[in-house]
């Protein structure tokens, strides 16, 4: 049961990363990477086969013989570059804070006699100033 946990905690963990991982891939641009890799290897594969494999590499990344994948790939990249510019920025509004302003609280009080120095409850918790209880007789209890 507990090896159960921890390896399902693993795997959760495992999984948290690989989605991190991917979602920093696609903002980045990973996806263009990847379908441009695929479109190098298979022009890479089809100028060997007619040219010798130095000519095939120049061919392949000159950007003179561009296949239809890389066409497409080249239109696409401008297109969501076109979509970013044409998109205003996002505006940004301060959001409100969610923590006590410690501007809008009272001073602190600071003791100016012996007897107003006593460590005391912060103004805030007054449900915690309560006495505590008092035990039970010790007598009460004692079995005769």
């Amino acid at each position: 049961m507990v090896g159960d946990q921890l390896t399902v905690k693993k795997v959760l963990h495992l999984v948290g990363h690989a989605a991190c991982f991917v979602a920093l891939f696609a903002m980045l641009g990973g996806h263009w990477l990847v379908l441009q890799s695929v479109a190098w290897t298979r022009m890479l594969v089809d100028f060997s086969r007619q040219d010798s494999f130095t000519t095939a590499v120049a061919k392949t990344f000159d950007g003179e013989h561009l296949c239809p994948m890389c066409r497409k790939i080249q239109a696409g990249r401008q297109q969501e570059e076109q979509q970013q510019k044409n998109t205003p920025p996002l505006k940004r509004e301060k959001m409100p804070d969610m923590m006590l302003d410690n501007r809008q609280l009272p001073p602190d009080f600071v003791p100016t006699d012996a007897q107003d120095a006593v460590p005391t409850v912060p103004r805030l918790r007054a449900d915690f100033i309560q006495t505590p209880p008092v035990p039970p007789p010790r007598g009460s209890f004692a079995v005769l």
